[in-house]
């Protein structure tokens, strides 16, 4: 039995692996993590991945979302407005002389 493939579902699949083989081809690590912790996530939502694969990819979506979080704030870290969104609120001592 042949099984047929929506034409929706077929162009939501390749416009996946476009973005993930655009990301890649960019050279921009960040650029790819996020394309593919989307692709992963997306994968999740849907309900296409196996039970044996479940923990797996649900662990490297967790590794992927951290590896983005620290390339941010490696960039943060040289920019003056965002040190400054960063930095704690002094407490006003209200009863100063």
């Amino acid at each position: 039995m042949v099984t047929r493939t929506s034409k929706t579902t077929r162009s939501k699949t390749a416009s996946r692996s476009r973005r993930v083989s655009n990301a890649a081809a960019s050279g921009d690590r960040r650029r790819l993590l996020v394309a593919m912790r989307n692709l992963i996530a997306e994968k999740l939502d849907e309900g296409s991945i196996s039970s044996r694969d479940l923990a797996s990819l649900t662990k490297r979506l967790a590794d992927i979302s951290a590896e983005i979080e620290a390339i941010d704030k490696a960039s943060n870290e040289h920019d003056p407005a965002m040190q400054a969104l960063d930095t704690e609120d002094e407490r006003l001592n209200e009863h100063e002389d």
